[in-house]
């Protein structure tokens, strides 16, 4: 694969990640919007309130370690976009 093609590939990557990473952040921040509504919801289904309360931060937790395993993944497909940047520049300026 030439450079161009690298190019190519990790700027896909960094775009693929990016888009997850923001898709992410609106489901973190919807989720923490309705947190009284899914507590509620859950107590509808005959659970208390700490029950409930419970299962909202369980899934909050879990939503926030995806979030911070796709947010690793960004950082990374940063680091191969620059790294690829940097070694076509490198051949320019031996060229």
């Amino acid at each position: 694969m030439d450079l161009k093609e690298e190019l190519q590939a990790a700027a896909d990557q960094l775009a693929l990640a990016r888009k997850r990473f923001v898709r992410g952040e609106d489901g973190l921040r919807l989720l923490r919007q309705s947190r009284e509504a899914f507590i509620n919801s859950l107590r509808n289904t005959g659970l208390t309130y700490a029950e409930a309360k419970t299962k909202y931060d369980n899934c909050l937790d879990d939503q926030e370690a995806g979030h911070l395993h796709v947010r690793q993944q960004m950082e990374y497909a940063e680091r191969m976009h620059q790294f690829v940047l940097n070694r076509i520049a490198l051949q320019a300026a031996q060229a």
